[in-house]
Formats: C-alpha cells, sequence, structure tokens
C-alpha cells in the first residue's frame, strides 16, 4: 500500500476542488460527448474527496481508512456527515442522492431531454459545494478563480421546471425515467415536510439575473400524479424580470486574458481529478464509445496499474486492462492475468501472436516458460510452422529457443533470461523474489512515478511485474490448459 501523504485532510480537498473545476471545464467544453455522465462523475468524486476531508479534520472518531487501503464508500459518508451536520445538510444530502441515483442508472437515460434537469441539479450541486468549503474549511472558491457560468449556446435555455411540464419529454418518457423525475419529486416533499424551503436545483429563466430562487412547495404544487403514465409539473412561481439597463455594467467576451472579466471554457483538466482511481475506469467506459477500448492512453494506464489491487473486479474491465497493456502499451500487465479465466487471458495471448510485434511477442515468451514445458514447446512449434519457409527467422523465435535450453531453475529468473544476483533499482532479483511485498510496492511507486513523469524506465517496469506476479502463473494450470488448447 502507498505511504498516505500528511497533511490528509488538506491534500483530500485540494484534489476535491481540482476536480469540481474540471468537472466545471469539462460542463463548458462546446462540443463533447457524454457531458452530463462524464460531469455527474466528476461531481461525485469531488464531493465523495470533500466529505471525507470534512470527516478527517473534524471528526476523527470516524475511521475512513480501512486495514487493505481502501477508504469508505461514498455513501457511507454522505449519511454519516447527515448525522454530524443535521437539518442544514439535508438539502445537499437530497441533491447528492438524486446525482448519485443518476450515475448508478445512466444506462436507462440516454435521453438529451434530460439536460436541462441535470444542468438544474448539478449548478444547484456547485453552489451547495462552494458553500460548504467555504464554511469548513474558510475556502473561497470565488477567490481561486472568477468563473462566470452562462448557459451560451445555440438554442435557448429552457427552465427545468417548465420542460419536465404536461408537453415535455416525459408524455412519452420510460418507466426508468419516470422514476427518476419522480425521485426529485419525493425528494423535495421530503424538504418541504421539514419546513426546509432549500431546494435540489436551481430553476433558470432567459434573463439577466442570478439563479432563481423556488422553494420547495412551488415544485410540489406544480406536479399532479392522478394522471397514468405521466408525471405532470407546472410553473407557479415566477422571479422578477431583471432589464439589463445601458448605464450598466459592460460585460466584455474577449481571448485577451488580462481584459476578460471572468473564465468561461477553459480547457485544462486540473491536478487531482482521478485520485479515486476505480473512476478513472469508469471515466474510460463514460468517455469510449464502448468498453473494447481504453481511450485515456498510457500515462493513466500507468496511473491505473500503481493502484491496480484498488481496481474493483470486473472480468471485462479486466480483460480490457490486459488488452491495452498487451497490445497497445506494452506495459505491465500480469496482475490482471491473475485474476482473469484462463480461457480470456489465453484468447489474449493468441491476439498478441497474431499481432506478431517483436517488442510484445517477449511477454508472450517469458509466460510460456513459466506455464510449463508442454506450453512453451507448443509455442515453439507454433513458431517453427509459422516461420518454416524463412531463413532468417524474427529474434524472438531464437530467443524462446534459447529460453527453453536455460539451466536456470527458478522458473521467473529464467523467464526473464536473469540471474538472482542481477540488481535493479539497487536490490537484487533474489531479493524481489523473496520477498513478494518489496517486488509489488516497488512496481507500484515505479509506475506512478511514470504517471508523474519523473521515470522512462518501462522495460523495467515490466520485469518487475514478472518479479512480482512471475510466481503465480507457474501455478496457474488453469491457463497452461487453455493455452495449449488455444495454441
Amino acid at each position: 500500500m502507498r505511504k498516505r501523504r500528511s497533511p490528509i485532510a488538506k491534500n483530500l480537498l485540494k484534489n476535491s476542488i481540482a476536480g469540481m473545476f474540471s468537472a466545471i471545464e469539462v460542463h463548458n467544453k462546446p462540443i463533447i460527448a457524454y457531458r452530463y455522465e462524464t460531469v455527474v462523475l466528476l461531481v461525485l468524486n469531488s464531493w465523495e474527496l470533500v466529505l471525507k476531508a470534512y470527516l478527517y479534520k473534524y471528526h476523527k472518531s470516524v475511521k475512513l481508512f480501512h486495514k487493505d487501503g481502501t477508504t469508505k464508500q461514498f455513501e457511507n459518508c454522505l449519511n454519516i456527515t447527515v448525522d454530524k451536520l443535521g437539518k442544514d445538510f439535508i438539502p445537499i444530502c437530497e441533491n447528492l442522492n438524486v446525482l448519485y441515483e443518476y450515475r448508478n442508472q445512466v444506462a436507462h437515460f440516454y435521453l438529451e431531454e434530460l439536460n436541462p434537469i441535470l444542468f438544474s441539479l448539478i449548478s444547484k450541486s456547485i453552489i451547495f459545494y462552494s458553500k460548504f468549503i467555504k464554511t469548513h474549511f474558510k475556502f473561497d472558491l470565488s477567490e481561486e478563480a472568477n468563473l462566470i457560468l452562462l448557459p451560451i449556446g445555440f438554442k435557448r435555455p429552457i427552465s427545468p421546471i417548465d420542460y419536465i411540464s404536461t408537453n415535455s419529454v416525459n408524455s412519452k418518457a420510460s418507466s426508468e425515467l419516470k422514476e427518476f423525475l419522480q425521485s426529485i419529486v419525493n425528494a423535495s416533499r421530503r424538504l418541504n415536510d421539514d419546513q426546509i424551503d432549500e431546494t435540489i436545483f436551481s430553476d433558470f429563466k432567459m434573463n439577466l439575473t442570478n439563479v432563481t430562487r423556488i422553494t420547495n412547495a412551488d415544485l410540489i404544487a406544480g406536479i399532479d400524479n392522478t394522471k397514468k403514465n405521466e408525471l405532470v409539473v407546472t410553473t407557479i412561481k415566477e422571479s422578477k424580470n431583471v432589464v439589463a439597463s445601458k448605464s450598466g455594467d459592460a460585460v466584455n467576451l474577449t481571448r485577451d486574458k488580462s481584459q476578460a472579466q471572468g473564465t468561461l471554457i477553459y480547457e485544462e483538466l486540473q491536478d487531482g481529478i482521478f485520485d479515486e482511481i476505480n473512476n478513472i475506469v469508469d471515466a474510460n467506459k463514460i468517455l469510449a464509445k464502448n468498453n473494447s477500448k481504453f481511450v485515456l492512453g498510457s500515462q493513466l494506464y500507468y496511473r491505473i496499474y500503481s493502484e491496480r489491487q484498488h481496481v474493483s473486479f470486473n472480468i471485462e474491465v479486466y480483460e480490457l486492462l490486459a488488452k491495452t497493456a498487451l497490445l497497445d502499451f506494452n506495459a505491465p500487465f500480469l496482475y490482471w492475468f491473475t485474476k482473469l479465466p484462463g480461457k480470456n487471458a489465453a484468447e489474449i495471448l493468441l491476439q498478441v501472436y497474431d499481432q506478431g510485434k517483436a517488442n510484445k511477442i517477449m511477454s508472450l515468451n517469458r509466460i510460456s516458460i513459466l506455464l510449463g514445458d508442454s506450453a512453451s514447446k507448443k509455442l515453439q512449434t507454433k513458431f517453427a510452422e509459422k516461420f518454416k519457409d524463412q531463413v532468417q527467422k524474427p529474434n524472438y523465435v531464437y530467443s524462446l529457443s534459447e529460453l527453453i535450453k536455460s539451466k536456470q531453475t527458478d522458473p521467473v529468473l529464467k523467464c526473464l533470461k536473469s540471474s538472482s544476483g542481477k540488481v535493479m533499482l539497487s536490490k537484487t532479483f533474489s531479493e524481489y523474489i523473496k520477498d513478494p511485498k518489496l517486488s509489488k510496492s516497488t512496481l507500484s511507486r515505479e509506475c506512478f512515478k511514470i504517471f508523474n513523469e519523473e521515470a522512462d524506465q518501462k522495460a523495467i517496469l515490466r520485469e518487475l511485474d514478472f518479479l512480482a506476479y512471475g510466481d503465480q502463473m507457474v501455478a496457474n494450470t488453469e491457463l497452461a490448459n487453455e493455452f495449449i488448447k488455444q495454441f
């Protein structure tokens, strides 16, 4: 487990703020796929981090960290915080619960018509967030960045309450969508029953005014659930009209930062956005058109591998990461193989063979040695058949033959074509093999250095990977049998 940095609350807050700015930046991009799926993910991640910072700072009795290095889940942190802060935090809790429900059920909501509702939920969540960190951490976001949020686009903005009226998308909505919209109503009803006027989302109109303030009573008053399969909302309360006077302050839109009064769009993602490792994996699911491609690049792959043991197990995800490492990045991958079914792992190795790239075939050779004589000789036979008409065969064919003939008795050292006394990063190979914790922690640390651009010794990482997990391949009879069957 990587040593925790101190002070923990300060770093959690820093990463949380960076994540929230990133959510705003992604939202304000003029053209981006899966806008709200991504933004909701980032907003919830930011809230999770700041809630942990709050609990760590103010409630030492709450144990955030588990023995395995993981921390309390988002829902646990949210429930504990509402218990500690009471009535004032309830509207925030309701808002976050609705966003969390959307995140978990996003597959049912691929309708652009939800955008006004999501915009309003997210904008209110950001307002809540700004007040929360100012109250509990004395941090004023307005001093950090003069950020002006305007719904500028090619269509006029629509009030979320207007939008889910009788003639809106809701008349043809799926049962899942109706349930989601009803959850907003139920949250508002609970707040109103508790005599809390603060709402869980912001209403907005086509005028230059501050965020329109509605109450939960206004929202509930406009709902009629008597009609079958319909959720009807009408607007009860209107804000006063605001006219932009000619004598008012000018608003300048300019590319010259020195003359600008605020930032509308800023492209760069902030540091700290991906501190929660599973959010990288989730972000890839959202940004990729399907789950067969890792689109976030090699640098973020190394970030994932640095905390590989904390990636939630899912065969599809582990298979994707293993394929990415072997076929695209030539990066460490063995941890995924220790978890995958033998058939899935063998199919990936066959793809490496079919791809035929020399630097990646080396990993295939090494695994065949670890799997035993039958597997390595099967691969040797496969090479012989493939290159039988070539006088000069690829170097990896001769390399495999040399590995098979090696007198080295330790299978891990044999596959690495090395000796126990070889030194790497101030430790011998023998020390790494005898101390699995040493090899795994060193591998994690060096992967994180690649992510931070503090090192570029990727060949060393591939060797460390075999030193850390090679012994588990030796005992993997299921993979050995599938390897022979596939090849």
